[in-house]
């Protein structure tokens, strides 16, 4: 018997709400009362993503022809941390052949990467033709653009104006959700979000809508894609994230 969203919520709550609330508590009163957890997990944290990035820097380019034209889907114009603009920072083809998409005014990332092409856009619609790249690269954006239909809609101008579609996005289903750092809360939506309105108030469903593997397959079968191979990124075992490889063709 297969187990649909809706009854993996319900398990979940059923029989790991109880562990969860205990699990937060412990760590809430650890990293605030001894100051030793949070540093340690931080710590933790930051090689672990490290080498998930790199992974999947490597799988890409193994992928990618050198003389591939590239669009980077996501360019933020705030270099906060390392996470953010990964591909660009760490682009290994030349910088003419580079494309960055944003939806943020890009001055001062075009002053710092002044051989590199970036566009603005508002959303929805990329504002280039059919086939226009070779590669669209796209680092943990899908879950931030909206709704289920948002996201299908970004796939699909992946699709649009790529040949090929490299896309990554974290895993619902592991038990920390990396832009907030909670444990376990975010597999249950109406918590996750009433959380964040109390303590991460600039996340709410519009702008993180996280995704499962069956999530993303919904969303790969009911895009333009022909063929996709959906990756697990592995943790200890634990898919930490995915990687979506796919086309408009089934060659």
């Amino acid at each position: 018997m297969s187990i649909n969203n809706t009854n993996r919520a319900y398990l979940l709550n059923s029989f790991t709400l109880p562990l969860h609330a205990a699990l937060v508590k412990l760590l809430d009163i650890t990293s605030v009362k001894k100051g030793t957890i949070l540093p340690i997990f931080q710590r933790f944290k930051k090689i672990v993503m490290q080498h998930s990035r790199t992974k999947k820097l490597d799988h890409f380019y193994s992928l990618c022809d050198k003389q591939s034209s590239v669009l980077d889907v996501g360019v933020s114009s705030n270099e906060h941390n390392d996470s953010v603009n990964l591909f660009l920072r760490n682009f290994r083809l030349n910088a003419c052949q580079y494309t960055g998409l944003a939806i943020q005014p890009m001055d001062n990332i075009r002053k710092k990467y002044s051989k590199k092409n970036f566009v603005e856009y508002s959303g929805g619609i990329f504002p280039f033709s059919e086939n226009e790249f070779d590669w669209v690269f796209s680092n943990a954006v899908i879950e931030h653009v909206g709704n289920k239909n948002d996201q299908i809609l970004f796939v699909n101008e992946m699709l649009r104006v790529g040949k090929n579609v490299f896309f990554t996005t974290p895993n619902k289903w592991f038990p920390i959700e990396s832009h907030t750092n909670v444990f376990f809360r975010h597999w249950f939506d109406n918590s996750f979000y009433e959380w964040c309105k109390l303590n991460k108030p600039f996340w709410s469903i519009d702008n993180l809508l996280l995704l499962g593997k069956e999530n993303l397959n919904e969303i790969m079968e009911a895009s333009n894609a022909k063929k996709y191979k959906i990756i697990n990124n592995r943790i200890l075992g634990w898919p930490m994230t995915f990687t979506v490889v796919c086309s408009k063709e089934n060659g």
